[in-house]
């Protein structure tokens, strides 16, 4: 049945329905989650950034973790001369379950959560939807794949999103769980990068489970050490200077990414010092440096 639905979608395929697929698709992939992450970090709500941060992680490090179970081709692999893979940049790793169609159903969920606007909730229920959709005209996923990985997104979204905004209000809780999840996913994301590096294990069922643990500890450390030391309020902003902090915010973690690209090292652990960096800068490093030089407001009760 699988393999009749994507003969068919080949079948049905012309070139401007690949190139919306590959538009689609890209609202799946790490760039738009990051761009929306840090925009409620530098610009909006810090309790918000952090609950959609919690579900999206969570239901990777499930699917990331099923791959290497199940180590299923996707459909360009196993029939190659009957499917037409595209966009094969975004195809790592195993097939089952679809990171993509986890990412649109765990962020955009969360967003109608968080934002219970019927704008927003329309465009992310779309989102929802035509995500797993690309992935399978892309020819890079089985229908299993991408309806697992909705589902998965979609009960994190749903279910740890309320919980994480409870969380958030209660100091005490969330340090405790936010210091111990984050230390937990930082050494699995350090021994996944170091077996890797060793070539103990299998790059191709664990290289996307190391990169998604150590950018989910990292993040969660990030939160521990901002509400332990800053607790910046970037609600407080006003517009301008909320532009010129999301800009700035950008435009640093960019230079960051691109300081540890260059630094000679072996792509394993170039790959976890970059995730680990991203998250440490985003939620405690440049929030820190903003409350310093006064480009964010903080919160008067630790002054």
């Amino acid at each position: 049945m699988q393999l009749e639905i994507m003969l068919f979608l080949q079948e049905i395929r012309t070139p401007i329905m690949i190139k919306a697929a590959e538009l689609i698709s890209m609202f799946g992939e790490i760039a738009i989650p990051l761009l929306v992450i840090a925009y409620f970090l530098w610009c909006s709500s810090r309790k918000k950034a952090f609950a959609a941060s919690a579900s999206l992680l969570s239901a990777l490090l499930v699917t990331q973790s099923l791959k290497p179970i199940f180590r299923l081709p996707r459909p360009f692999q196993a029939y190659p001369d009957l499917i037409q893979g595209d966009r094969l940049s975004t195809a790592t790793g195993y097939s089952f379950p679809s990171g993509h169609s986890t990412t649109s159903g765990a962020l955009y969920s969360s967003l109608i959560v968080i934002i219970w606007k019927k704008a927003a909730t329309f465009i992310a229920i779309l989102l929802i939807i035509l995500v797993p959709l690309s992935r399978l005209v892309l020819g890079v996923h089985w229908p299993l794949d991408v309806a697992v990985g909705t589902a998965v997104g979609l009960l994190s979204g749903f279910i740890i999103t309320p919980l994480m905004l409870r969380l958030y209000d209660r100091r005490r809780p969330f340090l405790i769980f936010s210091f111990i999840y984050g230390i937990a996913t930082t050494l699995l994301g350090g021994t996944l990068a170091i077996l890797i590096g060793l070539s103990s294990i299998d790059p191709v069922a664990f290289e996307d489970l190391m990169s998604n643990a150590t950018i989910t500890g990292s993040l969660m450390l990030g939160f521990y050490l901002e509400r332990k030391t800053v607790l910046s309020l970037p609600e407080k902003n006003g517009r301008i200077r909320k532009a010129v902090v999301f800009i700035l915010g950008l435009l640093s973690t960019a230079l960051v990414a691109l300081f540890i690209a260059i630094i000679p090292a072996p792509p394993a652990f170039t790959s976890f010092a970059l995730y680990f960096m991203l998250g440490l800068w985003c939620t405690f490093i440049f929030p820190l440096i903003a409350v310093k030089t006064g480009l964010m407001a903080k919160d008067p009760t630790l002054s």
